[in-house]
Parts: structure tokens; C-alpha cells; sequence
């Protein structure tokens, strides 16, 4: 048997191939333009990149509507505003996501209201959003978390019965889809990010995506002018702010635009093949795999660790293994964000319980987290299916 690399063997992995973001002459190329035009801002000139970014991805998101701004958190902002959240308003959002999920909410004026995830894919359980909605509830926020989507037909048969908006969250999950339509297209708004490690990149930006005209966020984007029932025009008729992209983020975006759909496809398929691999080594594997989805655009590659086939060996000792043969790996945000200092007090306050077991435990012995770069290339998922069968093969010699 082969030395394990944790105790001096040679690791299975010397380097996976990764690149991102993956660039050149196109982004290059619009960058100077937008440089070389004087004109900086996206604000009332013609030929903006912004502009044509954001019908370039309203038409591959599939809804009539997106609206470029600052980033996924200010996104997120935005949505609830248009969907009209007022102070004091309860939001229904998973335990496990992304801090900004939350914090957008709190900033927007509303109270997150925790609850626990499905443990067969990590996402928000609709019976445990269900049993969480009281007269002060609102809204729901499902997170198509580490780009698997929620499942939206029992949050949109939720949101109807009970009267809610949905704001997805869709800062992850870039191309995802379900039942072929892709996220952000399947509730009231979609929000997403473009920061630098997202599936569709430009360093940094925003955007939501909608159908109907009266989820415009126009008047939150220093609105300066507006007509009045009587016919007069008011100026400054609403407190906002300036959340506009600019010329050069709309540059990056425009150019990145024409390869996500190919990088899209190569994720998902040797995502697909992953799976298939992880089957057939006992104590992984890859999340529940619903016919719903019909498509991932991966951020975060989720293992499903079962402690008890592994000879007991803890979940952290097991990625510990596994660094040390050369894969990275963590517990990517399954961290309960309920547990962070901003938000530790708040059920207490609002009188609202928060009872999450599952993502307790899926944190703390479950998950493992692989980013979704090395996804891109048939030839690192063999490298980390061979480093996993290498520790599973020695199990006996991991650490306990």
C-alpha cells in the first residue's frame, strides 16, 4: 500500500490545472475602448458596455429584465426593496449561505428568519420555510447555494399559498437550472454577483433579473426626476442611493458573457462525471442528483463524508488527509450564519427560534467542500477521484 502523503508519502495530486478568470484579447480590447472613449460612467451615452452586458445576460438568464449595479450584496438589497419590504418585515432564508444573504436583508429594513436546509442537497427545506412563516413574514429568499438549485417548486407553491414574494439568490449559481429554466428566472427577482471567484466574473458588480415592470429599481438609483399625479415633476422623490456599474466593470462583464456558456457546460458535465466516480468508492458521495436540475453551474463542488464507512475517522481528519495529497478543501459558508456576532442575538430579540439540527450537523461532520475551478478539466476530476480511493485504500493509517 501506498504512504499516505500526511505521513511523509508522496501526494497523489502534484497540481491540478486551474486558471481563472479565464481572459484575453476580448477583454483587453473592450477595456481600451472604454478608456480611450472619455465616457466612464454607464449613466446617458450611447454604446455602453453596461448596457449591452445587461441584455446580453437578460437573454441567457431568459427573463424581459436585468439591471446592472455594484455587487451581489447591494443585488440582493435592491430585489428586496422592489419587491417592497418594509421595516420590521420577516424574510424566510436558509441557515447555510453566504453572510450578504442575511446582511441584505438587515439592510433593507427586514428580519432574517432562519431556517434549517433539505440534508440531501444542502439547500433551503420548504417544510422547514413553511412552518416558519407567521403573519410578519413577507418574503422568502431561497439560495441556490454553491450553484444547486433550490427546490422551486415547493418554494413558488409556498410563496403562492401564503401570499410571499421570492428574491432568489442566485449568487452562485451562474447557468443553474430547473426544468430548464435558469435561476433567477423563477421567482419574483434573481440576484446575482459577478465578484471575482463567481461562475460569470468581472472582478467585482451585480445584477437582478425580472419580468414584471414593477420590480424596476430605477427609483433607487438616484432618481432625479419624476411626474407626479398632478402632472408637475418632482425632483429627488425618494432616499436612495448610487449603485451603478461602471463603464470598465460593464467592459470585463461583456467580454466574460461570451465564455460562460462553454465553461457552463464543462463544469456540468464533469461535474456529472464526478458523481458518477464517487459512487463507486464507499463513504462519499456527491449531492442528491434531482432530475429537476437540469443544469449546475457549480461555485462550490459538494462531498457527502460518512464518517462511519470511513473506520470512524472524523470528517476534519479526512480533509486533512486529503490537503496533504494535494486537493484543497474546506466547509466552504456551511457555517450557520445565525451563529455569526452580527446575527447571534437576533432570534432572541425578535422573538423568533431558530432550531436548525441539520445544518448543525452536516458543518461540523459532513460536508467537504471542493471550489469549482478544477472542474473545468476531465483530467483533475481523475486526479482527485484517485486521491480520495488512495486514503480510502488506507484508511486504516488516517488519524482518528
Amino acid at each position: 500500500m501506498a504512504t499516505l502523503a500526511i505521513h511523509g508519502g508522496t501526494p497523489a495530486v502534484s497540481k491540478l490545472r486551474t486558471e481563472w478568470p479565464v481572459r484575453g484579447d476580448l477583454e483587453r480590447e473592450n477595456v481600451l475602448d472604454v478608456l480611450d472613449s472619455g465616457s466612464w460612467c454607464s449613466l446617458g451615452h450611447d454604446g455602453s458596455k453596461v448596457t449591452a452586458a445587461m441584455e446580453a445576460f437578460r437573454e441567457w438568464i431568459g427573463t424581459k429584465h436585468a439591471t446592472a449595479c455594484t455587487s451581489g450584496t447591494s443585488a440582493l438589497e435592491l430585489a428586496l426593496r422592489a419587491c417592497g419590504i418594509q421595516h420590521g418585515d420577516e424574510i424566510i432564508v436558509p441557515a447555510v449561505t453566504f453572510y450578504a444573504s442575511a446582511s441584505a436583508i438587515v439592510m433593507a429594513g427586514g428580519v432574517p428568519v432562519f431556517v434549517d436546509i433539505d440534508p440531501n442537497t444542502y439547500q433551503i427545506s420548504a417544510e422547514a420555510a413553511a412552518a416558519a412563516v407567521t403573519d410578519r413574514t413577507t418574503g422568502i429568499m431561497p439560495v441556490h447555494y454553491g450553484g444547486y438549485p433550490a427546490d422551486m417548486d415547493a418554494i413558488s407553491a409556498l410563496a403562492d399559498k401564503r401570499g410571499l414574494f421570492v428574491v432568489e439568490d442566485c449568487a452562485e449559481a451562474h447557468g443553474s437550472e430547473w426544468r430548464g429554466r435558469k435561476v433567477g428566472s423563477l421567482g419574483s427577482v434573481g440576484a446575482f454577483s459577478f465578484q471575482m471567484g463567481k461562475p460569470l466574473t468581472a472582478g467585482e458588480g451585480g445584477a437582478i433579473t425580472f419580468d414584471d415592470d414593477a420590480y424596476s429599481i430605477s427609483q433607487y438609483q438616484y432618481p432625479r426626476t419624476r411626474t407626479a399625479a398632478d402632472g408637475t415633476e418632482e425632483s429627488y422623490h425618494v432616499a436612495c442611493g448610487n449603485f451603478r456599474m461602471s463603464e470598465f466593470v460593464g467592459a470585463i462583464l461583456l467580454s466574460q458573457i461570451s465564455r460562460v456558456r462553454e465553461q457552463t457546460e464543462a463544469r456540468w458535465a464533469n461535474g456529472e462525471y464526478f458523481a458518477e466516480e464517487l459512487e463507486k468508492i464507499d463513504g462519499v458521495s456527491a449531492l442528491k442528483r434531482d432530475p429537476r436540475i437540469t443544469k449546475r453551474g457549480y461555485y462550490f463542488y459538494f462531498i457527502r463524508y460518512d464518517a462511519s464507512a470511513w473506520n470512524g475517522v472524523s470528517r476534519d481528519r479526512f480533509m486533512e488527509a486529503l490537503r496533504a495529497e494535494g486537493v484543497s478543501c474546506g466547509t466552504a459558508h456551511n457555517d450557520p450564519v445565525y451563529e455569526y456576532a452580527a446575527f447571534k442575538d437576533m432570534p432572541a430579540r425578535q422573538g423568533v427560534e431558530v432550531d436548525c439540527p441539520e445544518a448543525e450537523r452536516v458543518y461540523h461532520t459532513e460536508v467537504v467542500a471542493l471550489g469549482k475551478d478544477f472542474l473545468m478539466y476531465r483530467e483533475n476530476i481523475d486526479a482527485v477521484v484517485g486521491a480520495i480511493r488512495k486514503l480510502r485504500e488506507n484508511v486504516g493509517d488516517i488519524p482518528g
